[in-house]
């Protein structure tokens, strides 16, 4: 495209009915709209920004609580208790020793 096709082809766009309308009223109504616009998108970001924050701290709370459900189960169960053995010789038993009445099991 030549220089002379170029400076045809960009007075054909200055001369669109687009750029004709250079009406300030106009010009005013569409950034009422984009001003309208920002607020409702801001609105919906805060929305959406309050929703995600709640949701970390849920999640938080639930991994908190499951740790402490998961602690008590530890320390909840059964300790290993140490065997006691009894040693009774024949000899105490055929001494009429008075534990002789007693059963140990």
């Amino acid at each position: 495209m030549s220089g002379k096709d170029r400076s045809n082809y960009r007075e054909h766009d200055m001369n669109d009915s687009k750029y004709k309308e250079n009406d300030p009223e106009k010009t005013l109504i569409t950034l009422d709209q984009l001003s309208q616009t920002i607020e409702v998108m801001t609105s919906v970001v805060n929305r959406l920004r309050k929703h995600l924050s709640q949701q970390i701290l849920d999640q938080k709370e639930l991994e908190k609580t499951r740790a402490e459900q998961q602690s008590k189960s530890i320390t909840s169960e059964p300790e290993q208790r140490e065997s006691l053995v009894v040693e009774v010789s024949q000899a105490s038993i055929e001494d009429n020793d008075p534990l002789d009445d007693k059963l140990l099991h």
